[in-house]
């Protein structure tokens, strides 16, 4: 890959969406952000039609559903979208919850992997195994 790695990332909680930005941004990664399902998906529709699409996208699995709703799984909605749209792109879930059934069930949706907010180390080698960088 000759440039950045460009990664949407998805979370409802500001704080730990622009600490997490930051860690990815220190990285070396591109990062944009997006507060809820409705909002990136656009972005990622967006990004596919103006020619310079994601290479990743990191979904928080609790946050408003794309009508608004709060739902423990909602972030698995958008993942189910996204692979609908572009079933190659890797998508990584997080959650505050350290449950290997949660984990479990977002690979079975379709995520390349899952990790639990705050393990940010772990989150890094993480992308860097499903970018293969």
């Amino acid at each position: 890959m000759d440039r950045e790695p460009k990664i949407l990332l998805v979370d409802d909680e500001e704080n730990i969406l622009r600490s997490v930005e930051k860690t990815l941004f220190r990285a070396g990664f591109d990062v944009e952000t997006a507060g809820g399902n409705a909002e990136a998906y656009q972005m990622y529709l967006e990004a596919i039609t103006g020619g310079a699409p994601f290479d990743l996208v990191i979904i928080d699995l609790n946050m408003p559903d794309f009508d608004g709703k709060e739902g423990r799984y909602a972030g698995l909605e958008l993942l189910k979208r996204i692979k609908g749209q572009t079933p190659g792109i890797p998508v990584i879930a997080n959650s505050a919850w350290d449950e290997v059934e949660t984990a479990k069930l977002c690979i079975e949706q379709g995520a390349a992997d899952y990790f639990v907010k705050g393990r940010n180390q772990e989150m890094l080698q993480k992308i860097q195994t499903v970018l293969g960088t």
